[in-house]
């Protein structure tokens, strides 16, 4: 994620914001009506509710519940345990912050190499869930990038048509134990193509572009968030808008998994 500081000071809201629900099988399907309103959200709001719903996203539902478990398992080991797997490397490795946030970003490239040294024992145990994750929300986001591209009349960059060329795509496994109202990040953009967020708690808030205030995203079951990332709202000339959001602790601890899109640009 890139951290930016918007430049006039935004307003705290109690508001929610409504965003639209896109469902994915009829994208799928190439429903002209589902791909207008896919083109239309990301470029008016920068994300929507991805509805996962139906028989194609069964199994990844299912194994996601299995990674987070024992996610959680791993954050639940000693420190010094977790920061055997810190590198000190951007979208790579463990992480962890005094307010009480932890993740680990596992790399699409070494996933895809079968290394799985950048594992904890604890996500070791169901390897393949991690690995099914990970291809399957690859794979959903390089859909939907090329269905924008071609609704919207672009060029799709070529290395996103090639599944084997990840750049610095990855998955990343987080927790928050941190005290209720406590801001977990600042208002920023995202870096990468696009990115899909699994969440349980209500924890992010997305800044009004006509009123200036951060509203709620509330959670909506079975439906990450997609949202526009820094590299396709360029490549779309602007028609996409990569959204501010900030990262507020609710009353719960929140358990996240999400997938960062990146281009090759080797």
């Amino acid at each position: 994620m890139t951290f930016k500081m918007a430049i006039d000071t935004p307003t705290s809201s109690t508001k929610t914001l409504e965003l639209e629900v896109v469902r994915y099988e009829q994208l799928r399907s190439n429903d002209n009506a589902e791909v207008r309103k896919l083109a239309q959200a990301l470029s008016d709001q920068g994300m929507l509710f991805l509805d996962l719903q139906g028989s194609t996203a069964k199994q990844l539902l299912k194994d996601l519940q299995t990674v987070i478990q024992h996610q959680r398992a791993f954050f639940e080991q000693p420190q010094e345990e977790k920061s055997k797997y810190h590198t000190g490397i951007r979208y790579n490795g463990f992480y962890t912050s005094p307010i009480g946030v932890e993740k680990i970003h596992l790399g699409r490239k070494e996933q895809m190499a079968g290394d799985r040294s950048q594992l904890p024992e604890a996500l070791q145990l169901v390897a393949d869930k991690v690995e099914n994750v990970s291809s399957f929300i690859d794979k959903i986001l390089r859909e939907i990038g090329m269905t924008l591209a071609s609704s919207m009349d672009e060029r799709f960059p070529a290395s996103l048509q090639d599944a084997t060329r990840p750049g610095q795509s990855h998955l990343t496994l987080g927790i928050s134990k941190a005290r209720a109202g406590t801001p977990l990040m600042d208002g920023h953009t995202d870096d990468g193509f696009l990115t899909l967020t699994f969440y349980d708690e209500p924890f992010l808030e997305v800044l009004d572009r006509s009123t200036n205030e951060w509203n709620l995203v509330e959670v909506n079951r079975n439906m990450p968030i997609l949202n526009v990332a820094a590299q396709s709202a360029k490549n779309s000339g602007g028609r996409l808008y990569n959204p501010w959001h900030r990262v507020k602790m609710g009353e719960n601890e929140i358990n996240l998994v999400m997938f960062d899109l990146f281009e090759d640009s080797n």
